[in-house]
């Protein structure tokens, strides 16, 4: 370390006593045998090329043209040194911009931002850099246009043309930022130059298909907008989107159509389904359909008869129809419950008991797990919520939890059999008959005497 620190002390020594031209020479020879630090050195000179800070509209040219061509290749570092690059010559039109020259700026900005696009549509990937030098692009670009007031047919047409542009980045800002500048006259002309396009691209064009629906909620105008989201109902958020712009619009027997065509597409999918359920539950009395909002939570009951299901069907019965509909619910998942199942992994009483302890119900929730034979799993965590008052109830399947966490014959297993005989424990106790946990203790005790983890748990808790 001591002569690495000799050593640059020497370089350094070296550098300070050489004159200007051989430094020069010097660092020109090195950047020629080294790109990466050829382009440091490029990158720098560009942006103390912006320090000067001039107004003059010539100059001003010159350097954002200079700021803009990247220096080298735009991989990470090539990335961030650009966009530092940028950022200056956004700097530089600011201050021109902060003395009232809006009227230059307005041009020199637009040239920057079609520059930017070109150049980064090169680029190797995504980079926040970047991304923050195309913010900056944008808002310098809007605060020059709100200071000189260009001619809004001319910005209309500029933005339109750069939105539709593929390598426009993210810069410029969206029409909507413009809308005050631009004016009824400007967002026509906006919308004649996208309307254009889109007759030509039609709905495979994405992104024009955004700015449509941009311009369009931006003018208020519903016809167009939904004509716009219709030629993509690739999913049934689309059609729950219609559906709300045209209830907005007071359109109510349109809305309700659009949503039960949202349903049609995707029938039984929770994620997509169920808003588009909550809407037309809560838009068909509007339309006079009081009684079709509690078919079609009975359609989707029968459809995927959980929970969650049962309690729309309620709610969308009301206070009136609450007791009809509850019956009818129940009914249907007693008849599936009664109906056996290959599957070793399903339980057809499972939904029907989660219904009964969701509505606090754990008595019925018992009997019929006891009626359809749910499986264990299904009894212990019933028998858990009736311990309290029904201890009898609980000790028969606690007692086959114990047998089964000591046939996986693992540490953890042991821990969590001597967990399930304390509360057998409480269970006697509560029952009244302290004795009977004892002989079950000394059962235990003598059928796994082989097993000393287990034994040594039991004596760790005094059992």
């Amino acid at each position: 370390m001591a002569a690495d620190s000799a050593h640059q002390d020497l370089l350094h020594g070296y550098l300070a006593g050489l004159d200007r031209a051989a430094l020069t020479a010097l660092l020109t020879e090195a950047a020629a045998a080294d790109e990466g630090l050829a382009e440091r050195l490029r990158t720098a000179a560009v942006r103390e090329s912006l320090r000067g800070g001039s107004t003059d509209p010539a100059a001003l040219a010159r350097a954002v043209a200079t700021a803009l061509e990247p220096v080298g290749p735009l991989d990470r570092d090539g990335a961030r040194h650009y966009a530092e690059q940028v950022q200056d010559a956004v700097g530089l039109l600011r201050r021109a911009l902060d003395g009232g020259a809006g009227a230059v700026v307005v041009p020199l900005a637009e040239q920057a931002i079609v520059r930017f696009g070109e150049a980064v549509a090169g680029a190797d990937g995504p980079s926040g850099a970047l991304s923050g030098a195309a913010d900056r692009l944008a808002a310098l670009h809007l605060a020059a246009c709100e200071q000189a007031r260009p001619d809004p047919v001319a910005l209309a047409e500029w933005l339109a043309e750069r939105h539709l542009s593929p390598d426009h980045g993210r810069a410029p800002s969206g029409v909507a930022a413009y809308a005050e500048l631009l004016g009824e006259v400007g967002l026509a002309a906006y919308g004649a130059v996208l309307g254009l396009a889109w007759g030509q691209q039609g709905a495979g064009q994405h992104a024009l298909a955004r700015r449509m629906e941009e311009l369009h909620t931006l003018r208020g105008d519903t016809d167009a907008l939904v004509a716009v989201l219709a030629t993509d109902l690739s999913h049934p958020s689309r059609h729950l989107r219609i559906a709300e712009l045209l209830a907005a619009a007071g359109r109510l027997a349109e809305a309700v159509d659009w949503a039960e065509r949202g349903l049609e597409a995707a029938p039984g999918q929770r994620t997509h389904d169920a808003p588009l359920m909550v809407f037309l539950t809560a838009h068909y009395g509007a339309v006079g359909r009081r009684d079709d909002a509690v078919a079609l939570h009975r359609d989707q009951f029968l459809r995927r008869p959980d929970p969650a299901a049962y309690r729309a069907l309620l709610e969308a019965a009301g206070p009136e129809g609450w007791t009809g509909q509850r019956e009818w619910a129940l009914a249907e998942l007693h008849r599936r419950a009664a109906v056996p199942t290959a599957r070793s992994w399903e339980n057809p009483a499972g939904r029907l008991i989660e219904v009964l302890v969701a509505e606090g119900e754990s008595d019925a929730a018992w009997s019929a797990a006891v009626r359809y034979r749910a499986p264990h799993h299904a009894l212990l965590r019933l028998a858990q919520l009736r311990a309290a008052t029904h201890p009898a109830d609980a000790v028969p399947v606690y007692r086959k939890e114990v047998d089964e966490q000591i046939e996986a014959m693992t540490r953890e297993s042991y821990r969590a059999a001597v967990g399930w005989i304390l509360r057998l424990r409480d269970l006697y106790q509560q029952l009244g008959t302290p004795e009977e946990f004892g002989r079950l203790l000394a059962e235990i005790r003598g059928t796994h005497r082989a097993k000393g983890s287990l034994l040594a748990d039991l004596d760790a808790k005094g059992l």
